[in-house]
């Protein structure tokens, strides 16, 4: 009962035009479906929270924790996501499109189905993750960790690689 009263005052603060959320701890909340586009994330632990089909377009998630947050279908695209934490999380078919996640920690993640066509992943580290049939058309790897990364079916396209060579095509 009490994560719906937070959801519903969230919502409410949101449509009134705070877009302030910086620093707050929302862990293990359920915020599925959640609007909170252009919000200020940033410091946020959203740790364990369920947002999937949640739209954080534009947020600025700058060091967010969002560890085993489940995001599925969520939309993140275009969002600041620098030095984040999104180790376990599940992002299956979510869209990142153009988000910055560079320096974040990726490890064991899911990305299977996810779009993530131009994120700059540079720095990244995406050990183990789970990143089969994703885009990654035009993303920036360079620098990332992909140790025991699975890429099978992963979709590339003038994909920069962690070696700083320039992958143009699916195989």
């Amino acid at each position: 009962m009490l994560s719906a009263t937070l959801k519903e005052l969230m919502r409410r603060y949101y449509q009134a035009g705070a877009r302030d959320f910086h620093g707050l701890d929302l862990q293990g909340l359920d915020l599925q479906q959640i609007y909170l586009a252009a919000a200020d994330l940033r410091r946020a632990n959203l740790t364990k929270a369920q947002l999937s089909q949640a739209d954080l377009t534009h947020i600025n998630g700058y060091q967010i924790t969002l560890a085993q947050a489940d995001l599925r279908e969520a939309s993140l695209a275009e969002a600041v996501l620098i030095q984040a934490d999104l180790r376990k999380s599940r992002c299956h078919r979510t869209t990142l499109v153009n988000a910055d996640l560079r320096d974040s920690l990726l490890a064991q993640a899911d990305f299977s189905h996810a779009n993530l066509e131009g994120a700059n992943l540079r720095g990244a580290d995406l050990s183990h993750a789970q990143l089969y049939w994703a885009n990654l058309r035009y993303a920036n790897l360079e620098g990332a960790n992909l140790q025991g990364a699975d890429l099978s079916g992963a979709k590339f396209a003038q994909t920069r690689m962690p070696d700083g060579s320039q992958r143009h095509g699916d195989g």
